[in-house]
């Protein structure tokens, strides 16, 4: 009976788009948060950023009626990259399953209605999705902290804790795969250092976290190294010899090329507040209402780190700006521009 239900379920799974799919018991993931008190402990600065994600680890704090974990993976690597958006924005953003148009987030909902026709009460995504991927044998950690599968690191987790037992999966014998000896590709090209050993990551220094989650400035050493991402960052996985040939670009992303056009640091950086707010938050959200100054802070900053000349009016606009922030990210923008000068 049991090994029926979970049969269909990954059927169900495949048939609404996903690539891999399994099932694991629900019960409290102690390993992911032995990981977060190492790196509490290793990064004391940056305990904040880990506190919320406890209880990630606790499936049944959230759903004690909980049984089992479904977990579901899907492949963005079949789209196609708009080039002006590259280096600029994550992927895994561009790529979002969460906007309500794309065919993933129609399909999600489709195969959630479907367990819930099942009979099963559903909580959708209350768990630390890589490593439930991980204890279903979907795939192994690597030491940049992705799960890797057989199409790479470039995969979204949907998860779902339901009241029904079902048979169950094994996971691999290692969580952490060998990558090739001596590669520390990912750990020595991580820009701000916030990977700076196996199998760790400083949430307080990594470019993704700062680019979304700051409520203030990062400091001036750590603005240079950020490059020109605007939001999120792809570095750790895109030198991973594991993602190589990874990118197939077979389909378009619903919007993503109309998006694209609208798009630039120019254009970001000279929007008004609603555009911003109803052209780039509803798609990428984590910037939230009252940080629409990160927006522009993000493309001085990436600005700047182009080095080309073409920004310098702008840069030199913004020091007038409204916002304390944006005058003073202008005004260390306005004197990296000053240095690139003088050392030609």
């Amino acid at each position: 009976m049991k090994d029926d239900i979970s049969t269909k379920i990954k059927k169900k799974a495949y048939e609404s788009g996903y690539d891999l799919c399994g099932i694991i018991e629900a019960k409290p993931f102690n390993e992911f948060n032995d990981h977060i008190k190492i790196r509490v402990e290793k990064f004391p600065k940056s305990t904040y950023l880990y506190e919320s994600l406890y209880s990630l680890g606790e499936p049944l704090e959230k759903a004690n009626w909980a049984k089992s974990i479904i977990v579901c993976i899907r492949r963005y690597n079949k789209y196609k990259i708009p080039q002006s958006l590259d280096k600029l924005f994550g992927k895994v953003y561009l790529f979002d399953g969460r906007l309500n148009y794309s065919k993933e987030y129609v399909e999600k909902n489709l195969f959630e209605d479907y367990l819930k026709e099942q009979g099963m009460k559903t909580y959708r995504d209350g768990v630390t999705a890589r490593w439930a991927a991980v204890k279903a044998g979907l795939g192994h950690f690597r030491k940049n902290n992705f799960i890797y599968t057989e199409f790479g690191s470039y995969v979204w987790i949907d998860t779902w804790m339901v009241d029904v037992e079902m048979e169950y999966d094994k996971e691999y014998d290692k969580v952490i795969k060998d990558c090739p000896e001596k590669c520390n590709k990912c750990i020595e090209s991580c820009p701000t250092k916030a990977l700076s050993e196996d199998f760790t990551m400083d949430r307080g220094s990594c470019i993704a976290q700062l680019s979304f989650f700051s409520t203030d400035l990062p400091s001036e050493e750590i603005r240079e190294k950020m490059g020109t991402w605007v939001y999120g960052c792809d570095v750790c996985q895109d030198v991973c010899p594991m993602n190589i040939n990874r990118w197939s670009e077979e389909e378009e992303f619903p919007e993503l090329n109309e998006i694209s056009e609208i798009i630039s640091l120019e254009k970001i950086f000279t929007m008004d507040e609603n555009t911003l707010m109803n052209v780039l938050k509803p798609r990428f959200w984590y910037i939230s209402e009252d940080r629409i100054w990160l927006w522009k802070c993000n493309t001085l900053r990436a600005m700047a780190n182009t080095g080309d000349n073409k920004y310098s009016k702008l840069i030199k606009d913004a020091c007038n700006d409204n916002n304390d922030k944006v005058r003073k990210m202008a005004l260390w923008a306005l004197k990296k521009f000053d240095t690139y000068k003088f050392n030609k």
